[in-house]
């Protein structure tokens, strides 16, 4: 018998967990084998935690983003790369007249800012911080301004009736750059939207966040390509010493259940940014594709 548990941290892994264990349940396990799909909270900081889980053997299946999150971690291998396009984004009202985080701290600006906090264990947070410490300052510099952090990004970012963004904020610094919310306040706000300077990515690169560009009118308002740090990728991965056969389930399931998880996410503001392509899910991961995945994305003619 096999008891497998998928780590599925947020609506959005939870709806492809949920599929994925479905799939493997109507699949070649053992019979009296169990599959779950687990969730819990906070969700941020669960998918933060998942490497760290899956070495100790607690589950044996995560999904994780963004990508660079897995990148150079020991114990780990890819199964399946789903695409998801995202950036992190670092949006001020255009009446503050800012160019970059330079001006922030030059002007020692008392901005309200809507951004994840490090309490959710969101790896946006402890992104933002290290970009601000490359920039020169920090969060309590920002409060000592007359600044401070906004608690109110909102529980369910892609649905319409949300509240995006307290009315009251100067700046929002947050990814999840395709849902609902984003393009909500773009459509609603005049914004300068921040590129983050070549020296600074190379810094950032350095610490292991991967540089994106937030492209040209990807939201009203952005009139150019403008450097950003990138938040794409949803990776399904595992332990290195996951056995080949459960690989295989794992991967059989997910080629089952591939248009009922694209159907999931359709529309202008869809998390994963396009359906499921079988050829696409092994390219660029993050971590080495297990040996077991490999194996089989080769022998389905999909690598």
């Amino acid at each position: 018998m096999v008891d497998l548990k998928l780590l599925c941290p947020g609506g959005n892994f939870t709806n492809v967990g949920g599929l994925l264990a479905h799939g493997l349940a109507r699949g070649g396990l053992p019979r009296g084998s169990t599959v779950s799909a687990v969730t819990g909270t906070p969700y941020a900081e669960l998918a933060f935690n998942g490497p760290d889980l899956v070495r100790e053997g607690r589950y044996q299946v995560a999904i994780t983003t963004p990508a660079w999150h897995l990148a150079g971690q020991e114990g780990l291998r890819t199964l399946a790369c789903f695409a998801h396009d995202d950036q992190l984004v670092l949006a001020v009202r255009k009446e503050f007249g800012v160019a970059s985080l330079h001006d922030v701290r030059e002007r020692r600006l008392p901005l309200k800012i809507s951004m994840p906090t490090r309490e959710s264990g969101h790896p946006a947070a402890t992104a933002l911080e290290q970009i601000f410490s490359l920039y020169g300052f920090t969060v309590a510099d920002l409060e000592s301004w007359g600044g401070r952090i906004l608690h109110d990004r909102p529980k369910y970012p892609n649905l319409p009736e949300s509240v995006p963004v307290d009315p009251s904020f100067d700046a929002v610094f947050d990814e999840a750059v395709m849902t609902w919310r984003w393009k909500r306040i773009s459509e609603t706000y005049d914004l300068d939207y921040l590129p983050i300077e070549e020296d600074v990515l190379a810094r950032c690169a350095e610490l292991g966040m991967r540089p994106g560009v937030l492209r040209k009118g990807r939201l009203r308002g952005v009139e150019r390509d403008v450097p950003a740090i990138d938040f794409s990728g949803w990776i399904l991965y595992c332990a290195e010493d996951l056995p080949d056969d459960i690989v295989r389930m794992v991967l059989e399931a997910l080629d089952e259940q591939k248009d009922q998880i694209s159907a999931r996410f359709t529309g202008p503001t869809a998390a994963m940014t396009s359906p499921i392509d079988m050829r696409s899910l092994p390219l660029d991961p993050p971590v080495p594709l297990h040996p077991g995945a490999a194996a089989f994305y080769e022998e389905k003619g999909y690598l």
